[in-house]
């Protein structure tokens, strides 16, 4: 069977970005790939997820292979040649692109997938969607999650309104949903949203029983070419419940109209950061930058160093002000940013809002010295 690399690989590296290797049973391990007439089915689960694409083939040609799925996407993600060639052979699996490489087929011959038997409500999200909160909301979790003290900082909190994620910091992602829903997804799923790409996307949400005390939540999204389905916990309306308050809080910091108003070109903002953080990289400590503004202008320092910006046209700066943000923090922020301005929201002593478009990322004023 003969592919070509671009997409194939595409799908692969994004599948792999989501992959536990954390997880030591065979079956997180395993990719399935499988032909049902001019169809190829990628086959991959952790136990919590299940992910299936469909590529379409030119003609049909019976094929059948489990194997080592971080092993296998790993490599296929590296494969630089235009086509990929993929041949079963004395019970492997034969990979030639840029060279030959040879994949022990699995014990396991078919993975199984993830059912939702008590479907409580189905509705169409914008693959779009979808796709913001992997931009957004991702880049807020905590690098190593499960050492996470705070469950919540550990999930994008999904509902009707949009998503939010926090830890130091704060990600109010606004979108509006066809119907009311409560969620918690954790990175790895969100990571797959990436699959997407901006399509219409079928949703399911259901939840059965895993034991008399215990209840599995379960999502499903589903285009023609995909389907992922996974379980995204145990009885998490309990946790949700108990921690709504937090929610709102975090919403309504990021909503609010505050004193205060800048408008400054993201690059140089970036820029002047990133200067002055490697003065702060040879210190050792954590870096805090003093922000000064004027109604023209805003004065940047850590320490000794100083940079000087000017603000654009909509800033509303009354009377000046000054507050302390971290500016690791800020950085990640504002790395994440496409447009040519940012607009700043601020000025009551607690936080610095960064607004762009849906997007509202609350950086906490530091009391540090």
């Amino acid at each position: 069977m003969i592919l070509n690399t671009n997409k194939f690989k595409k799908v692969c590296s994004m599948i792999l970005a989501a992959t536990d290797t954390s997880q030591l049973a065979t079956l997180t391990e395993t990719l399935e790939l499988v032909t049902r007439g001019t169809n190829l089915y990628m086959n991959v689960t952790n136990k919590e997820y299940y992910a299936q694409v469909i590529f379409q083939l030119d003609h049909e040609e019976p094929f059948h292979a489990t194997v080592n799925a971080q092993r296998f996407l790993k490599h296929i993600s590296m494969v630089t040649s235009e086509n990929i060639e993929l041949v079963v052979s004395d019970n492997s699996l034969v990979v030639t692109g840029n060279g030959k490489y040879t994949f022990p087929l699995s014990e396991i011959e078919t993975i199984p997938e993830i059912e939702i038997n008590n479907v409580t409500l189905t509705m169409n999200i914008s693959g779009q969607i979808l796709e913001s909160i992997t931009n957004y909301n991702a880049k807020q979790l905590p690098a190593n999650n499960e050492s996470t003290a705070n469950k919540l900082q550990r999930y994008c909190y999904v509902d009707q309104e949009g998503c939010i994620t926090f830890t130091d910091g704060a990600c109010v992602n606004s979108f509006t949903l066809e119907k009311p829903i409560r969620l918690l997804f954790n990175a790895r799923l969100v990571n797959l949203f990436k699959l997407f790409h901006g399509e219409m996307v079928e949703f399911t949400l259901g939840y059965d029983p895993l034991t008399a005390n215990l209840i599995q939540t379960k999502v499903s999204f589903k285009t023609s070419q995909i389907k992922l389905v996974a379980i995204t916990g145990y009885d998490d309306n309990n946790l949700i419940n108990s921690n709504a308050q937090v929610y709102e809080t975090i919403r309504a910091r990021a909503t609010s109209t505050y004193p205060c108003r800048a408008v400054v070109s993201t690059k140089a903002l970036l820029d002047s950061i990133n200067r002055l953080l490697a003065f702060s990289n040879e210190k050792g400590s954590k870096p805090v930058g003093t922000f000064t503004f004027t109604s023209e202008d805003v004065d940047i320092s850590e320490g000794n160093n100083v940079e000087s910006l000017k603000l654009a046209d909509g800033t509303s700066v009354d009377g000046g002000y000054f507050m302390k943000l971290d500016l690791n923090n800020f950085k990640r922020t504002l790395e994440g940013f496409n447009e040519d301005y940012i607009t700043l929201n601020f000025g009551d002593k607690s936080a610095c809002v960064v607004v762009r478009n849906t997007i509202r990322n609350v950086i906490p004023e530091s009391d540090e010295e």
